[in-house]
C-alpha cells in the first residue's frame, strides 16, 4: 500500500510538469520536461541483450539500443544503423553501409569495428550470448571494411537476413569485453546501459519499479517530440486500469481482456485493440527421458492418446469468449496467423473439435479407467497433474479453472497453481519439473523464432524451449527453412513444421490474443497504431502533447 501511495504522489507531480508547472504568480520557472507516463505490470529482468527473456526487457532494448535494420509499422524492413545493404551474387556476403556520425549516448562515435565486435561475439560465444545466438546461425564472421562499412560472411545463403539483423542489438563493447565466462556475461544486468538508441536511460529504480527514459538529442534519425518517457509498474491490473481512468498515467501497454470494454468507455481515453502476434499455449512436459535432471512429471503425459484427450477436452472458443471477452481468436499452430499477412500460417491444419464424450472415449480405449473418485488410472498411474501458470498474467487463473473443470469431466484431475514467473522458468527449463503449464509467447515478425523454440538444441539452460520437445526431423527442417531463399519453397517447410508440432502436441495452442492498449486523448496525440503496439519506439518518437 505504501508503494502505491508513493507512486500516486509521483505521478501527480509529473502531471503538473507535463502541464507546464504552477507559477502561483511567481517569476516564470524554467520549462519542465514533457513526459509521457506509461503504466505496465512487468519489469525488465535485465538490460543485457545476452540473456534477456522478458518482454519488458526487449521494450527497453528498442529504446536504448539500435540494430542494423528494424521492422517498420507497416511490416517492411527499413534501415536503422544501416543506411543501405546488399548481398553478393552467391548470397554469402552481406555488406552494410552505416549512417555517418552515429553517436553513442556517451558522445563517442560508433564505428563499424564496434558493430563487427558485437556480431563476432554473438557468433563465437553462443553459450554467453544465448538470446542472440539463434539470430546468427549460419554466420561465419564479421569485419569492418572501413569506419562505416560492415561485412558479414555466412556459410550458406540466408532467407531472412533483414529480420535477423533487426534483433541484433548493438551494445557498447567496453562494457562487455571484460567478461571471461558465459556466466559472468549473463549475470551482468547492465542497468546503466550505453546505446545509440532514441532514448537514454536516466533512472532505473528496482525498488519503486520506475524507469525514466530521456530523449536522445543526438539520435541519428531525429529526436522525439517529448522529453521523457516514464514507465511505472503497477502491482495489479485493477490499479493500472484506475490509473488510466483518472489520468495518473498517459498510456498503458496492457489492458486486461476483462477490463477492455470498461476502458473503452472511459472519458478522454482511446482504447486500441489490434490483432497481435502473441500465442497462448498449454505446455505439456515433453522433456527427453535422459534429460539431466530427469523429468518430474506424470508419466501418462508421454502417451499420445492422453495428449489427444486433453486437447479434445478444451473448449478453445469458450476461452476466447469468456477469458478474452472476444479479444482474440482460437489457436491451432505455433505460428500466429498475422505473420506475413497470413503467408506463414498453415491454414490447412484442422484442429481437434471440443467433445467431452470423445475425450472420455479416447481415454477409455487407451486403458484408463475411472476410479471411485472419478479420476482415471492405468497400471497404477493416476491422471493427476499440476496445472500451473505465471502469477503476473491476469487472464490465466480463469482459464486454468475452466480447463480444470473440463478435464475433471473426462477423469483428469488438474490442480491449478499460480507460480512466480522466475520460478516457472526454472521449473520448465532446465529442471523439467512440471506437468502442464499455461503460458504464452510474443512472436517475432518472421516465423523463425517461434520455430526455433521447438528445436531440441534449445532445451538447455538459458535456451528458449520450455517443453523439451525433441524431433530430429523437425530440427532438420528448421535448418533447411533458414537456407531456402524462395519464399514459396520456404513456406512449404514452415507449414510442415507446424503440422509436426500440432500432431506431437508438446504445445496445445489455446488462443491468439489481440494487443490491448490505451492512451489519454486529452494529453497526447500522434500514437502510431500498428502490430508493433502504440508503445513502440517509432510510436513514442512521434507522440506530442495536445496543444
Amino acid at each position: 500500500m505504501r508503494k502505491l501511495v508513493f507512486l500516486g504522489i509521483l505521478v501527480a507531480a509529473l502531471a503538473l510538469t507535463a502541464c507546464g508547472g504552477v507559477s502561483n504568480g511567481a517569476a516564470p520557472a524554467e520549462a519542465t520536461p514533457v513526459a509521457v507516463r506509461v503504466g505496465w505490470l512487468g519489469f525488465p529482468d535485465t538490460l543485457n541483450p545476452a540473456y534477456a527473456f522478458l518482454t519488458e526487457s526487449y521494450s527497453m532494448f528498442d529504446f536504448v539500443y539500435s540494430t542494423l535494420t528494424t521492422e517498420g509499422p507497416t511490416g517492411e524492413y527499413i534501415g536503422l544503423l544501416a543506411e543501405t545493404w546488399s548481398a553478393s551474387a552467391d548470397g554469402l556476403t552481406w555488406t552494410y553501409k552505416l549512417r555517418p556520425n552515429i553517436k553513442w549516448h556517451n558522445g563517442e562515435t560508433l564505428t563499424a569495428e564496434q558493430v563487427a565486435w558485437n556480431i563476432n561475439a554473438f557468433i563465437q560465444n553462443p553459450d554467453g550470448w544465448v538470446t542472440n545466438s539463434g539470430y546468427v546461425i549460419g554466420f561465419v564472421s564479421a569485419r569492418a571494411v572501413d569506419a562505416t562499412t560492415l561485412e558479414i560472411l555466412t556459410e550458406f545463403p540466408i532467407s531472412n537476413m533483414d529480420y535477423r539483423a533487426s534483433f541484433l542489438y548493438i551494445v557498447y563493447p567496453p562494457d562487455f569485453e571484460k567478461f571471461a565466462t558465459p556466466e559472468e556475461l549473463q549475470n551482468f544486468t547492465n542497468f546503466s546501459p550505453i546505446g545509440t538508441g532514441p532514448f537514454k536511460l536516466a533512472t532505473l529504480d528496482k525498488d519503486q519499479r520506475i524507469i525514466i527514459l530521456e530523449t536522445n538529442p543526438d539520435y541519428f534519425s531525429g529526436h522525439a517530440k517529448v522529453d521523457q518517457v516514464i514507465y511505472q509498474t503497477f502491482d495489479n491490473s485493477d490499479a493500472l486500469v484506475q490509473a488510466i481512468k483518472v489520468g495518473d498515467i498517459d498510456m498503458t501497454t496492457e489492458i486486461p481482456d476483462s477490463a477492455f470494454a470498461a476502458v473503452s468507455a472511459f472519458e478522454n481515453v482511446i482504447a486500441v485493440s489490434l490483432p497481435g502476434r502473441s500465442i497462448t499455449e498449454l505446455i505439456i512436459n515433453s522433456a527427453p527421458a535422459d534429460h539431466d535432471p530427469a523429468p518430474t512429471r506424470n508419466p501418462a503425459l508421454k502417451d499420445p492418446q492422453v495428449r489427444l484427450a486433453i486437447a479434445t477436452a478444451i473448449n478453445k472458443q469458450d476461452l476466447v469468449d469468456v477469458v478474452l471477452q472476444g479479444n482474440g481468436v482460437t489457436g491451432v499452430s505455433i505460428v500466429p496467423p498475422t505473420l506475413g499477412g497470413g503467408f506463414w500460417f498453415n491454414q490447412n491444419i484442422k484442429d481437434v473439435a471440443f467433445n467431452l464424450e470423445e475425450a472420455n472415449r479416447i481415454l477409455e480405449a487407451a486403458g484408463y479407467t475411472k476410479e471411485a473418485d472419478g479420476v482415471r488410472s492405468k497400471e497404477g498411474v493416476r491422471l493427476e497433474m499440476r496445472l500451473q501458470y505465471p502469477s503476473d498474467q491476469s487472464s490465466y487463473p480463469r482459464a486454468a479453472d475452466m480447463m480444470a473443470n473440463w478435464l475433471a469431466e473426462v477423469g483428469i484431475k488438474a490442480t491449478p497453481e499460480s507460480v512466480d514467473p522466475d520460478s516457472l522458468v526454472v521449473a520448465t527449463n532446465p529442471n523439467a519439473d512440471y506437468d502442464l503449464v499455461i503460458w504464452g509467447w510474443g512472436s517475432d515478425p518472421d516465423p523463425d523464432f517461434m520455430l526455433s523454440v521447438m528445436t531440441g538444441e534449445q532445451y538447455v539452460e538459458g535456451g528458449w524451449s520450455d517443453s523439451g520437445y525433441s524431433n530430429p526431423d523437425y530440427d532438420a527442417n528448421y535448418l533447411k527453412q533458414q537456407q531456402v531463399i524462395d519464399p514459396a519453397e520456404r513456406q512449404k517447410i514452415v507449414w510442415e513444421m507446424q503440422e509436426m508440432v500440432f500432431t506431437d502436441r508438446p504445445y496445445i495452442i489455446l488462443w491468439y490474443g489481440n494487443i490491448l492498449q490505451a492512451y489519454r486523448s486529452d494529453r497526447f496525440t500522434g500514437f502510431v497504431q500498428s502490430p508493433l503496439g502504440i508503445d513502440s519506439f517509432q510510436s513514442l518518437m512521434n507522440v506530442e502533447p495536445i496543444k
